[in-house]
C-alpha cells in the first residue's frame, strides 16, 4: 500500500506526460482562435487528461487493464502528439493581455478570482490530505466526515481495476456483475496506483488537478458570459460557498458547539429541519470523485462551447464533441446535464422571433409558481409524485413541437447549413463515441427498478416549494427574481438550461437514491448563480451611499456563506478512524500472500478493509453502495449469513461463489452467528492476529 520514491515518481511523471502534451496539443488545434493562454492551458489539461483516462481503457479491451496496455496508451499519445506537432502550425494565435512581469497587480484586479481560487484549492488539499487513509500514530487508517463514506467505495474500485486487471471490470464487491457506475473517475487513479504510485498518492493528485480544472472551468464560463471578472469573482462564492440559512438554528452556544464534533450536524445537511442542499466543497468535490471529475470536464466545456457558438468556430465544435465524447462513463450526469444545456443553447440559436424576451423573463417566474401549485396539490392527493414521469415528458414535447417547428423554418430560410456545420459538427462524435458507451454500461443498469422514474421536487419532505430552495439556497435564490427580470435577452438564453434542468430534475430521478439529482441541479444552480451576479455587480456600480453599499455588502457576504463556512469548518476539523491497525496490518497479509483475483467471505460493511485496501472481491458488500446502484442484495447476504453460520451445510454456496477466504473480525463477529468449528472444516486457519482471522478454503 505504500510504495516507494522511484514508483511515485514514475507514476505521476506518466500522468503529467499526458497532462503537458494535452496542454501543447490543444494551443496547436486552437491556433488562430483569439482565446486566452491561460484558458488554453486549462483545456488543454482536460484534453489530456481525457487522453490519460481513455486511451489506456480502450487497449485494456483486447489486454485488459495491465501495464503493457498503459504502455501502448503511452506510444499512441507520443505519435499523436509528433503528428500534430508536425501538422499544425505553430503560431501564437492567442490573447496575452498580461505581457510583462510586473502586470500582475493588474492580472488581479481584473482577475479578483484568482485570490479565492487560489484559497479554495488550499482548503480543498488541505481537507483531501487529512481525510485519505491518513496513517495515524497507532497503526489505524483515518478520514474525514465527508468521505467516511463514498472514499471506501472509491478505493475499492481503485484497487480492485488496478489489482485484477481484468476488464470491463466487474464489481469488487458484488462479484459476477459488471461494473457500470461511471468508473473513470476512479480508473485514472488505477492507473497510477497500476504503475506503482502508493494508494494515497493515485488517489489524491488527479483529484488536485481535478479540482483545479473545475474552479478553472467555472471562472471562465462566467467570464466568458458576461465579459466581467468582477462577476466571475461574486459568482465564485455564491457557488463554491453555497449556504443558506440553516446557520439561523447554530445561533445557539449548543447548536454551535454540535457543529464541530457531531457526525453531519451542519448548517447545510440536517435532514431534521429539511436542509438538505450540500456544500459544494465540503461535500461534493472531495467525497464524490465522480461529480469532481464530471464537472472537471463539463465546466470547461460549458467556457468553451459558449465561445464555439458566439464565434461559429467550426473546429471548436469539434473538438468540444470529441471532449464531450468521453463524459459518460466520467460522470453520466454531467454527461445529461450537457445535453439538455446544448439542446436549449441551440434552440435559441435557431429562434429569432422578437417576443422571446418577454417570454423568457416570464419563464422564470413561473418555474417557481408552476412548482409551488404542484407542491400544494401533491400534498393534498399525492398525483404529481406518481405522474411525474407523464408531466416531464408532456413538457417535453411541447418543447420538441418548438423544436422541429424551428427546424423547418431553418430550411425554409436555408439557414440549417450553417446549424449543420457548428453544432451537427459538435454531435457526430458524440454519437459515434458516447452512445457506445451508454448502450455497453448504462442503459442495461438503468433498465433495472428504481433508476428512471417519477419522483417529485427532489429532496423536500414538508416544506412548500418556494420556502425549500429559500431556506436551502439562500440569498441567492431570493435575489434571482429581481436578477432574472432585469437580466438582458441574451443572458436569459444562455440561463434557460436552469429552467429545463429544474423541470426535469423535480418530476424524474434517474437512480434509486432521489438525492443523486442534486448533481442535475447543481449544474442549472451554476446559471441561477451567474445571472444573480451580474445583478449585484450592477446594483453596486449604481450611485448610491457608499456606506450603504458596504454594510449591504457585508451583510449579503455574512448571510450567503456563514452556513457553508461552518460547514467547512467541520470539515476540516472532522476526524474518524476508517480501518483498525487490526484490520490494516490484515490487508498487508492478504495482499502479500492471496492471489489478486482471490475472493473473499467478509461482512458488509461499508469500511470493508479487504475490499478496499487490498483489491480483492468479496462476496457481498454495503447495501449503502449497491442498492444505490440498482442491485438487489437480499438474496446474496442471507447466503452470506448461511455461510458464516453452517459453512458445512452450506459448501454449494462457497464453491457457487468461488471463495477462497474467509475473514473474521470484530464486524463479522457482531454480524453474524459465526460457527467457528465448521469453518474449521472446510478450511485452514492462515492468520490469526488481533481479533482477526483467515481462513484459507480447502478444496471444495
Amino acid at each position: 500500500m505504500s510504495e516507494g520514491i522511484i514508483g511515485n515518481l514514475t507514476a505521476v511523471l506518466y500522468y503529467m506526460f499526458f497532462v503537458i502534451s494535452g496542454i501543447i496539443i490543444m494551443f496547436r488545434l486552437l491556433n488562430g482562435q483569439k482565446l486566452s493562454i491561460m484558458f488554453k492551458c486549462l483545456l488543454g489539461s482536460v484534453f489530456g487528461t481525457l487522453e490519460f483516462q481513455w486511451i489506456p481503457i480502450i487497449f485494456a479491451f483486447f489486454m485488459d487493464f495491465t501495464v503493457r496496455a498503459h504502455i501502448c496508451a503511452l506510444v499512441i499519445q507520443v505519435l499523436v502528439f509528433i503528428l500534430v506537432i508536425l501538422k499544425t502550425n505553430g503560431g501564437h494565435g492567442f490573447v496575452n493581455t498580461y505581457k510583462k512581469p510586473m502586470e500582475w497587480k493588474r492580472f488581479l484586479w481584473e482577475n479578483p478570482a484568482s485570490i479565492i481560487i487560489f484559497a479554495s484549492f488550499v482548503i480543498f488539499a488541505y481537507c483531501l490530505n487529512t481525510h485519505t487513509i491518513l496513517l495515524n500514530s497507532d497503526g489505524s487508517l483515518h478520514t474525514g466526515q465527508a468521505t467516511y463514506s463514498d472514499m471506501n467505495m472509491h478505493i475499492g474500485f481503485i484497487t480492485s481495476i488496478a489489482k485484477q486487471h481484468t476488464f470491463p471490470p466487474e464489481y469488487s464487491i458484488y462479484p459476477g456483475v459488471k461494473l457500470a457506475y461511471p468508473f473513470l473517475s476512479d480508473s485514472i487513479s488505477s492507473s497510477l496506483y497500476l504503475l506503482g504510485a502508493s494508494l494515497r498518492v493515485a488517489y489524491i493528485i488527479p483529484m488536485l488537478v481535478a479540482v483545479m480544472q473545475v474552479f478553472g472551468g467555472f471562472y471562465c464560463f462566467i467570464k466568458f458570459w458576461f465579459k466581467k471578472g468582477s462577476v466571475a469573482f461574486v459568482a465564485f462564492i455564491l457557488f463554491f460557498y453555497d449556504g443558506g440559512f440553516g446557520f439561523i438554528h447554530f445561533l445557539n452556544k449548543v447548536n454551535f458547539s454540535k457543529n464541530f464534533t457531531e457526525f453531519y450536524f451542519t448548517p447545510t445537511s440536517i435532514g431534521d429541519y429539511n436542509y438538505r442542499w450540500a456544500q459544494i466543497i465540503a461535500n461534493m468535490l472531495i467525497p464524490q470523485r465522480a461529480t469532481l471529475f464530471g464537472w472537471a470536464v463539463l465546466f470547461p466545456l460549458l467556457a468553451f462551447l459558449y465561445y464555439a457558438k458566439e464565434n461559429r468556430s467550426i473546429k471548436s465544435f469539434l473538438i468540444a464533441g470529441i471532449m464531450a465524447a468521453g463524459l459518460p462513463m466520467i460522470h453520466t450526469h454531467s454527461f445529461l446535464a450537457l445535453g439538455i444545456i446544448c439542446a436549449v443553447w441551440l434552440f435559441w440559436d435557431m429562434y429569432k422571433e422578437k417576443e422571446s424576451y418577454l417570454l423568457l423573463k416570464l419563464a422564470g417566474i413561473i418555474w417557481v409558481v408552476f412548482f409551488f401549485l404542484l407542491r400544494m396539490y401533491n400534498d393534498k392527493t399525492g398525483l404529481i409524485e406518481k405522474n411525474g414521469f407523464i408531466i416531464m415528458i408532456a413538457g417535453l414535447g411541447i418543447i420538441a413541437v418548438l423544436f422541429v417547428k424551428e427546424i423547418v423554418s431553418c430550411f425554409k430560410n436555408s439557414t440549417i447549413k450553417s446549424y449543420i456545420q457548428t453544432w451537427g459538427v459538435f454531435l457526430i462524435p458524440v454519437i459515434l463515441f458516447a452512445f457506445p458507451q451508454l448502450l455497453f454500461w448504462t442503459f442495461g443498469q438503468a433498465s433495472g427498478d428504481g433508476f428512471l422514474r417519477s419522483h417529485f421536487n427532489w429532496s423536500n419532505t414538508n416544506d412548500n416549494y418556494f420556502i425549500f430552495y429559500l431556506k436551502n439556497i439562500g440569498i441567492t435564490f431570493l435575489i434571482f427574481f429581481p436578477a432574472w427580470v432585469s437580466a438582458k435577452k441574451k443572458e436569459l438564453q444562455t440561463a434557460s438550461p436552469m429552467l429545463l434542468i429544474f423541470f426535469i430534475a423535480e418530476l424524474v430521478v434517474f437512480q434509486p437514491n432521489e438525492y443523486d439529482n442534486n448533481k442535475l441541479l447543481f449544474v442549472a444552480f451554476v446559471f441561477m448563480c451567474g445571472i444573480v451576479s451580474d445583478f449585484v455587480i450592477k446594483l453596486f456600480k449604481k450611485n448610491w451611499n457608499i456606506i450603504l453599499k458596504g454594510a449591504l455588502a457585508v451583510s449579503l457576504l455574512f448571510v450567503g456563506v456563514f452556513s457553508s463556512g461552518m460547514t467547512i469548518a467541520r470539515e476540516c476539523v472532522s476526524d474518524y478512524e476508517l480501518y483498525s491497525k487490526a484490520q490494516v496490518d490484515a490487508t498487508e497479509y492478504i495482499e502479500k500472500n492471496t492471489d489478486e483475483r482471490a475472493v473473499f467471505l467478509t461482512g458488509d460493511n461499508h469500511n470493508n478493509a479487504v475490499a478496499a485496501l487490498t483489491g480483492r472481491s468479496i462476496v457481498c458488500g454495503a447495501d449503502t453502495f449497491l442498492c444505490y446502484h440498482g442491485i438487489n442484495t437480499v438474496e446474496r447476504k442471507s447466503e452470506v449469513a448461511n455461510m458464516y453460520a453452517d459453512p458445512v451445510g452450506n459448501k454449494e454456496l462457497y464453491k457457487k461463489y468461488n471463495v477462497s477466504y474467509i475473514f473474521v473480525s470484530d464486524v463479522e463477529t457482531d454480524e453474524f452467528q459465526i460457527n467457528f468449528e465448521g469453518l474449521g472444516q472446510i478450511a485452514e486457519k492462515v492468520y490469526d492476529a488481533q481479533n482477526v482471522v483467515i481462513y484459507k478454503c480447502n478444496e471444495l
